[in-house]
């Protein structure tokens, strides 16, 4: 294997992290956290402050966030990036404000007590084996990514080694044995090899090989089993995932003929709240979240569920055909973090559903949305969840009921 020659060496990091009350001894120059150092209550109620001005016109419908049951070891899904310590391999997550450092991990409290160990282990096999990290600037080099997903219902431990094409690829993968080895004495049941030729930086690729157990991610929300691609995208929090899907269940009601979910993705919220309908639908332009969500719903014995490959505006500008069902169907909105489509709020002001649950990450555009809905809807409640302890981040459940 090609021996690790370091690049040009960046600006020295500091010896240790600045001083705080954190948890985390890369606090400070990791960037995976940005207010560990701050009680987790005052967490909370900086976020209530937030949301109280960001969603003031709408003050009376704000019901007070959801807390964590735990802020430690939430996520279920974290993407560690190979770089360079000095002279030696680092694994760990990326320098706060420095996009091409990485911090070189010894522990961390937002996924699995396992962590350490595993990017203790995969940098001993990396090392060993003189593999060298991926360079961001000079696009040469091996190591990308170590992806690890966590069924937290399932015991499903997966890690996913993402790389650039290796320049023999029979050599290295004779070397994943070792690595699978060492992970399985770490608890993990998976491990995948995938490889990528695209400079840009990011931790996904084609799968080449599964030198342990199987190549799909096993989990659990809400009552509904899933058996997802490696790459697809769930809920990384699903304890509160959970809490806000029982909530929307209450929200939503039962007895509707017909349940629209736009941005369903491979269709967590679908499943979950199909029964509250006799027919429900799943809107997702990612055909691949389309295949699992079809195939999950037929694991799940539910029949009364379909998923459609579509953009979700070209669906609904066909869906104002059906007027026939205008007072008979709901709608679910779970846009991305960039929010809906420019022309979205339009569209669903034309079809006018009675009740819409609108799922956001992202509260500033929320705001700006519930400010072009809420002249035709009421705001009848708006539920944060702290998806996220130790980050800026929250999600919130609003439901709009058609004036």
């Amino acid at each position: 294997m090609v021996p690790v020659n370091p690049p040009s060496p960046l600006p020295e990091a500091p010896v240790s992290p600045p001083e705080s009350a954190a948890r985390c001894r890369h606090f400070g120059w990791c960037g995976g956290c940005a207010t560990q150092d701050v009680p987790y209550e005052a967490q909370v109620a900086r976020k209530d402050e937030l949301l109280a001005g960001l969603l003031a016109p709408w003050k009376d419908a704000l019901r007070p966030i959801e807390p964590s049951p735990s802020p430690w070891f939430y996520r279920n899904k974290m993407e560690f990036a190979f770089g360079f310590d000095h002279d030696r391999l680092a694994l760990g997550l990326r320098r706060k404000g420095r996009f091409y450092g990485v911090v070189n991990l010894e522990e961390c409290f937002l996924m699995n007590e396992a962590v350490p160990r595993i990017l203790n282990e995969t940098r001993s096999w990396a090392e060993e084996h003189a593999l060298p990290p991926y360079h961001l600037r000079r696009h040469e080099g091996l190591l990308r990514y170590l992806v690890l997903r966590d069924g937290k219902r399932t015991g499903h431990l997966m890690a996913i080694l993402v790389t650039a094409p290796p320049p023999d690829a029979a050599a290295f993968t004779a070397t994943l044995a070792g690595l699978a080895e060492r992970l399985r004495g770490c608890g993990v049941t998976s491990v995948l090899w995938s490889v990528t030729d695209r400079q840009a930086d990011l931790a996904v690729g084609e799968i080449r090989a599964t030198p342990l157990g199987e190549p799909r991610f096993e989990e659990r929300l809400a009552g509904v089993d899933f058996s997802l691609s490696p790459y697809a995208f769930f809920q990384p929090n699903v304890v509160m995932a959970e809490r806000l899907i029982e909530r929307a269940r209450i929200m939503l009601e039962s007895g509707w003929p017909m349940l629209v979910d736009l941005y369903s993705g491979v269709g967590g919220i679908t499943l979950a709240l199909a029964p509250q309908a006799k027919r429900a639908i799943g809107i997702e332009l990612e055909a691949a979240a389309v295949e699992d969500a079809t195939a999950n719903a037929a694991r799940n014995g539910v029949a009364n569920c379909q998923f459609v490959a579509e953009d979700s505006l070209v669906f609904l500008r066909r869906f104002s055909n059906y007027s026939f069902l205008s007072d008979k169907w709901a709608v679910v909105l779970d846009p991305p973090r960039a929010g809906m489509h420019p022309k979205m709020a339009a569209q669903l002001l034309r079809v006018a559903p009675p009740v819409m649950l609108y799922v956001s990450c992202n509260p500033k555009k929320l705001a700006e949305d519930l400010g072009a809905l809420t002249g035709a809807y009421r705001l009848d409640e708006a539920v944060p969840y702290d998806f996220f302890p130790h980050t800026p981040h929250v999600e919130v459940l609003a439901k709009l009921t058609r004036r």
